[in-house]
């Protein structure tokens, strides 16, 4: 029985032993494989370290615009400097400078009082001249002389003449037109031997004091000096209170949706111009914030001075270009369809031939290339044999003046 007792302690010890050992290479595997990662990590790192940080952007195809780099300045369709038709004194200044109006908005009204008491005047004195036409033509019409006919072609030219006067007081007809129906009454009077001097002064008292009437209420309504058009006051010449004389200056006034650029051309370069030719404009107050506008004239006359001649280049306008801006216009005098093309940025230049860095598995390769036709933004590449650039590739547009041939790269998105 001891023995077997000695025999079990003996295993067991041994056992023991064997587990302890084992717990021990374990632990050894697991602290190798640590420090294995650890290793791999900071090689990993270090690499990382030194990989040149760059930008990069697809090789492209497609077409590409030449670009005719001219001189322009903004201006408007739509601009005046608004006059006052009649003299007086400043009542009210209803709009100031950057404010925006419509067309036929009160911008300064004169003092008024006068042209009333006028308007009044004209209108006491029109319902008299009416009163004594009306009772002369009667007076006319119970002539003896008067025959069934002559009549009847009076009463066709009276009302004639009364539809004239109302066109006339409604403004659709004006002061020559209704002489015109008033001398086809009278004539008619004439040719039936039935005028009469009372009638003709009755007739031609009513015409004037209706031409009258609607010059008072000409001047009445030219005491409210309006916007011509819709637009942005640009400077108020006036303040309440002053004086103004007949045709000063009250205002001036811009459309800014009617601005258009003005654009000078080398004589030289002006046959590369033609009417509907895209345009790209950088003002110089936006320059990172380009338009896009079109060639609509060429003006036929060229500066022999200055040797340039003048274009006109329409834009919807955001509503920040004011009159008098100067700009750049790119006119798209020319299109290269269907190149494969790289930024201008990315072109370098080795032993006088240009080359470019494209990555490859985070491996930047230089390739020489054989340049094309070229704007301010793109270059083609011109198709050769031993060419290795591809549609799609990546095309390295920042950091490659540091990069050498095989350098490893990180591309920073």
């Amino acid at each position: 029985m001891k023995k077997w007792l000695r025999v079990i302690v003996v295993i067991a010890a041994l056992a023991a032993t064997a587990f302890f050992i084992y717990q021990g290479i374990q632990k050894k595997q697991v602290q190798q494989k640590e420090e294995q990662q650890k290793i791999e990590q900071a090689k990993s790192e270090a690499d990382t370290d030194a990989a040149v940080p760059v930008k990069v952007t697809p090789v492209v195809r497609g077409d590409l615009p030449l670009r005719l780099t001219v001189s322009a300045v903004s201006d408007a369709r739509r601009r005046a400097a608004v006059r006052s038709e009649v003299e007086g004194i400043v009542a009210e200044v209803l709009k100031r400078e950057g404010e925006r109006v419509n067309r036929g908005e009160i911008v300064i009204r004169l003092e008024s009082a006068e042209r009333l008491l006028a308007l009044k005047d004209a209108e006491a004195n029109r319902l008299q001249a009416h009163s004594k036409y009306l009772t002369q033509y009667k007076n006319l019409t119970l002539s003896p002389q008067i025959n069934a006919k002559l009549l009847a072609d009076l009463e066709k030219q009276k009302r004639e003449y009364d539809n004239a006067l109302q066109l006339f007081r409604e403004g659709k007809i004006d002061k020559i037109e209704l002489e015109k129906r008033e001398s086809g009454f009278l004539e008619t009077m004439i040719e039936g031997g039935a005028l009469q001097d009372e009638v003709q002064r009755g007739v031609s008292l009513l015409a004037a004091a209706e031409v009258t009437l609607e010059r008072a209420r000409l001047n009445l309504e030219r005491s409210a000096i309006r916007a011509p058009f819709s637009g942005i006051i640009s400077e108020v010449k006036l303040s309440p209170g002053e004086r103004i004389s007949a045709m000063a200056e009250a205002f001036r006034l811009v459309d800014l949706d009617s601005v258009y650029l003005k654009g000078y051309v080398l004589e030289t370069e002006l046959g590369k111009v033609r009417p509907g030719q895209g345009v790209r404009i950088r003002f110089l107050s936006y320059p990172g914030k380009p338009l896009r506008g079109k060639v609509v004239t060429v003006a036929p006359e060229v500066n022999m001075e200055k040797k340039t001649g003048t274009i006109f280049i329409e834009f919807t306008n955001p509503g920040t270009i004011f009159t008098g801006m100067e700009a750049e216009a790119d006119i798209e005098y020319e299109i290269v369809p269907g190149v494969l093309k790289v930024p201008v940025q990315s072109i370098m230049v080795s032993s006088n031939r240009p080359l470019i860095f494209i990555v490859r598995n985070d491996i930047a390769m230089w390739e020489y290339i054989t340049t094309g036709a070229r704007n301010d933004e793109e270059v083609a590449v011109e198709p050769q044999p031993n060419h290795r650039v591809e549609e799609g590739e990546e095309v390295v547009i920042e950091g490659q003046l540091t990069l050498a041939h095989q350098a490893k790269v990180r591309i920073n998105r």
